[in-house]
């Protein structure tokens, strides 16, 4: 059995896709992307935090880049305990890093004109998940038929940025619907979006283990891009920010 310590849970379309860190050394830790049996999405009723020590049973698998992480389980079992945010990111310091945007999947990241999200070509990514600190972050809130945006802006300790990257981070995304829930109007997206750069942004610029885990998703059919994501933004959000003064 191999044990993992989850920190990464991301919402993929109806259910989640979960990264983990492995001891792989004394000081030194990688990812693994554990992979449910027979689909490619935990359910939504997927019962681990960020933190939580679990175990599980590989499968015989091959996995292709740029996600080499990925490893078919037969499912997570509790090894018992749960690290704290902070005990997580000093493992994540250990893990996959990089100051700037070429080391953050170790090949040359493409952008349109317009200056929108990155993507890189599948081929040429040596990893699907790096960590990275932020000197500054922003948020933009936008709203499309039928679904509200939460972006982030990060600027890395090289000054590059990264534009506009789809949140895709399960707590941020919780506190986006919980915020929607008890704001229903039509400016939900500029409301939120003020709260979060006004009010919870300078919590994240004081804190002293800020850190950002950007992840690859999968190529559509037919497009040779995997686009930038915001895997994990600590620290994490807590929804009694809502009810803050």
């Amino acid at each position: 059995m191999r044990e993992l310590v989850l920190s990464d849970i991301t919402e993929m379309g109806p259910g989640f896709c979960v990264i983990g860190v492995e001891r792989v050394g004394e000081d030194s830790f990688r990812s693994v992307r554990p992979v449910p049996p027979r689909e490619n999405a935990w359910r939504n009723t997927f019962r681990y935090r960020r933190g939580s020590v679990v175990q599980f049973d590989p499968a015989p698998t091959s996995a292709a880049r740029p996600h080499i992480e990925d490893q078919i389980t037969r499912g997570l079992s509790s090894r018992g305990g749960c690290l704290t945010e902070v005990e997580l990111v000093d493992f994540l310091r250990r893990a996959e890093i990089s100051v700037g945007l070429d080391g953050l999947f170790e090949c040359e990241l493409h952008t349109d004109t317009s200056g929108g999200n990155a993507w890189v070509a599948p081929d040429s990514a040596a990893r699907s998940i790096c960590g990275c600190q932020y000197k500054n972050v922003r948020f933009r809130v936008f709203e499309d038929p039928g679904r509200v945006r939460l972006r982030a802006k990060l600027v890395l300790p090289s000054g590059e940025t990264l534009n506009s990257l789809p949140v895709v981070d399960r707590e941020w995304r919780n506190l986006l619907y919980a915020f929607m829930k008890e704001h229903s109007n039509p400016r939900v997206p500029s409301d939120f979006e003020s709260f979060l750069n006004r009010s919870i942004r300078p919590q994240l610029m004081k804190a002293p283990h800020g850190f950002a885990r950007i992840g690859l998703a999968r190529a559509k059919p037919n497009e040779e891009k995997c686009w930038l994501m915001l895997d994990s933004l600590f620290p994490q959000p807590n929804v009694s920010w809502l009810s803050s003064p």
